[in-house]
């Protein structure tokens, strides 16, 4: 597995236990296993928060040339030969198969939204590009979230940044709250507005550049503090189950937080990423105090998520050419259990052919585009005043 970059195993194991749950979420329309699986998706948003967020901070005192040279490079060395390969793919299967597998939606209306990375943007989702294409819109949100981020950290000094970032964490609900009310009053589903906008999640990243920018100030016991935001997102989800999320499934299925798209119970599309952010903030910075529980640890996991970028990629066609041909599958049938076990398998050795020969070699070359090491921010004098 080596890439020529030292890795934090328990970090690779939070992408593991992220690609677990999406799958399990995913398999299969309409009933799939779980509904609490979209925790998996936004755990990897807060991920990139801090991972994105600490790379840029390590590389903000070269010159504006090299600093956006190299951050972009390494984006590119990381996200594009693999989505190069897979996209085509992708279109190959789009007309090869039956368009009921996109639910009916035509590919010459949102190519240009695929391939500008602006497809949480495209009219129609969650259902525009069915099988083949629908997962993409996160990968959208990914790629925005670079464009802005890396101006905001180089432009800004870190006393801006030590106001702004946290500040996103309580503006995004707030726009949660109020960007339905400008589609024309289209109150029905609010959550299908908010979920994929970059701008209503960007606290999912903020968080976790939060844990990037603040992390020689933040708690020295981690596992307690994640300890008790464990309780609390657990608490919630009961709460939030017995007051109406009952109505999208049984607890076991939703664990009271039911999926995105059912969000509405008790404005849950308005705080409930709000929570699942600072739980995920918490379970990084153990991570990063090696405090993580044990399981973060497991090597079947770490490797899961080191190959996790191809697993995305692949995982939503896969399970479109299975349902194609062992259609109808009933997921809580043994063999639905077979089938998505299989499935999972299938999804792995892709993704690790994937990453050994069309991701690894770039990531070796992004790899050597490292910046400075990152030196702990000055104080400012006027905190000096205050703090003695």
């Amino acid at each position: 597995m080596e890439t020529g970059k030292k890795h934090l195993a328990s970090l690779d194991s939070l992408r593991g236990i992220g690609v677990i749950l999406i799958f399990a979420n995913h398999f299969v329309y309409p009933t799939p296993y779980i509904l609490f699986g979209w925790i998996g998706l936004w755990m990897f948003f807060s991920l990139s928060g801090y991972l994105i967020t600490d790379g840029l901070l390590k590389m903000k005192a070269l010159p504006i040339g090299q600093y956006f040279g190299r951050f972009y490079a390494k984006r590119a060395f990381r996200i594009l030969p693999a989505f190069l390969v897979f996209f085509p793919i992708s279109v190959a299967l789009y007309f090869t198969f039956p368009r009921w597998l996109v639910f009916g939606s035509n590919l010459g209306h949102y190519w240009i939204y695929l391939v500008t990375f602006t497809f949480n943007h495209a009219p129609g989702l969650p259902a525009t590009g069915g099988y083949w294409f629908a997962h993409l819109w996160s990968l959208s949100v990914e790629e925005q979230f670079y464009v802005v981020w890396p101006w905001l950290i180089f432009l800004l000094p870190i006393r801006w940044l030590n106001r702004i970032v946290p500040a996103w964490i309580i503006v995004s609900p707030v726009l949660r709250l109020i960007f339905p009310y400008f589609y024309g009053g289209n109150l029905a589903h609010p959550q299908t507005l908010v979920s994929y906008s970059s701008l209503c999640q960007a606290d999912a990243f903020a968080i976790g550049g939060c844990v990037a920018i603040f992390r020689d100030r933040l708690p020295r016991q981690p596992r307690k503090l994640l300890l008790i935001m464990t309780v609390v997102v657990i608490a919630i989800g009961l709460v939030n189950y017995f007051t109406g999320a009952s109505a999208a499934g049984s607890y076991w299925r939703t664990l009271g937080w039911p999926h995105h798209f059912l969000g509405q119970f008790n404005y849950q599309y308005v705080w409930g990423y709000s929570v699942v952010n600072i739980w995920a903030a918490t379970l990084i910075l153990s991570c990063l105090q090696g405090t993580a529980p044990a399981i973060l640890n497991f090597p079947p996991l770490v490797f899961l998520g080191r190959i996790s970028y191809g697993a995305y990629l692949a995982h939503m066609p896969l399970l479109g050419v299975y349902l194609y041909y062992l259609r109808p599958i009933n997921a809580f049938s043994v063999r639905g259990l077979a089938i998505f076990l299989i499935w999972f398998a299938n999804v792995i050795v892709v993704s690790w052919l994937s990453f050994r020969f069309i991701e690894r070699p770039f990531l070796r070359i992004k790899n050597r585009l490292g910046g400075k090491q990152r030196v702990p921010a000055p104080t400012e004098p006027s905190l000096q005043t205050s703090t003695g």
